[in-house]
């Protein structure tokens, strides 16, 4: 159990070190982050709308066709997703939902960055952009979930207890 704890503390360390300049507005950190990380959400989307109509036109995979969709899709989920639990509901639950969703996106996009970046069927251009973007969107992402899991206690307004009622905390 102690091992664990040591261990606990030195990735806490490093997270602290690494975000010191943040740490003096954790919540406005977090939220302009948040605001970075939508306008590459809202690129993935583009982006993804462009190698959809390469597939389609040059007749691609109809999986890769589907995947780049797909992804498209699940990340304008994302950004709704994220803006309505950081801006209107960000209990323990649901940053704690939000930090998974993220770690799962980010994944993907590293799966997805793999799989389009020597893919050839379809414009060798566009795949390699949708590749690029999501690599892009992965470290954006990966960055944001740190960051989001060092200041969650900075980030969660309304804790609720075990009888359903919000408790009474002061809000810095």
């Amino acid at each position: 159990m102690a091992e664990s704890e040591a261990t606990a503390s030195i990735g806490e360390g490093i997270l602290t070190q690494v975000f010191s300049s943040c740490s003096a507005d954790p919540r406005g950190s977090v939220h302009r982050l948040w605001g970075i990380s939508l306008l590459f959400v809202v690129l993935y989307f583009v982006v993804a709308i462009f190698e959809m109509m390469n597939m389609k036109s040059n007749d691609g995979s109809f999986a890769v066709l589907i995947a780049s969709i797909w992804s498209g899709l699940v990340h304008l989920g994302l950004g709704v997703l994220g803006t309505f639990v950081l801006k209107r509901f960000p209990t323990s639950f649901s940053v704690g939902f939000l930090l998974g969703v993220m770690i799962v996106i980010a994944n993907q996009n590293l799966l997805l960055f793999a799989t389009f970046l020597k893919f050839g069927q379809g414009d060798k251009t566009t795949n390699t952009l949708f590749a690029v973007v999501g690599l892009c969107v992965f470290g954006v992402m990966s960055f944001m979930s740190l960051l989001l899991f060092h200041f969650k206690q900075d980030v969660v307004v309304a804790q609720l207890e075990s009888s359903g009622k919000e408790s009474n905390r002061d809000v810095a």
